[in-house]
């Protein structure tokens, strides 16, 4: 079984090939690697319940797929990243890398991470909406406050 010319090392482009042509070079197999380990630390930290060391370790593997040109990878650490802020219960951060990531998925073709991100997305606008109706004073318990002033009677 051959691997499709489109998959081989030359698909990288001529300055990721080493020295005698033939395969990725040492740096960027290094670089790949570090990316691709950061990813999986990220996953490792969110299963073990901590989303925010796997929010830093998404960011930088996120900015090492950036830097390689690995557009899907990049948006699949955007969404993780989005998906580590809900947990924390911060939707503005969340809409954030939704908003980012939700393009790049559609033009990779990627629907149901792409639907994913668009109903995640949809919950935390509704999230947003909520809490600055909250903040606003217009649902929920008002605040004891200064009333209107009545005259002496």
């Amino acid at each position: 079984m051959t691997m499709p010319e489109s998959l081989g090392p030359e698909s990288l482009g001529p300055e990721s090939l080493g020295p005698d042509g033939l395969g990725p070079g040492a740096a960027v197999r290094q670089q790949q690697g570090k990316a691709y380990f950061l990813d999986l630390l990220g996953d490792s930290h969110n299963g073990l319940g901590h989303p925010d060391a796997a929010i830093e370790a998404y960011q930088q593997a996120a900015q090492g797929f950036k830097a390689q040109g690995a557009s899907c990878s990049y948006a699949l650490c955007l969404l993780k990243i989005a998906e580590s802020h809900r947990v924390l219960e911060q939707p503005w951060h969340a809409a954030g890398y939704l908003e980012a990531c939700l393009p790049l998925l559609r033009d990779l073709g990627l629907t149901r991470h792409a639907n994913l991100a668009q109903q995640q997305l949809d919950a935390c606008h509704v999230g947003l909406a909520q809490a600055r109706l909250l903040g606003e004073g217009r649902a929920g318990p008002r605040s004891p406050g200064p009333g209107p002033s009545r005259p002496a009677s």
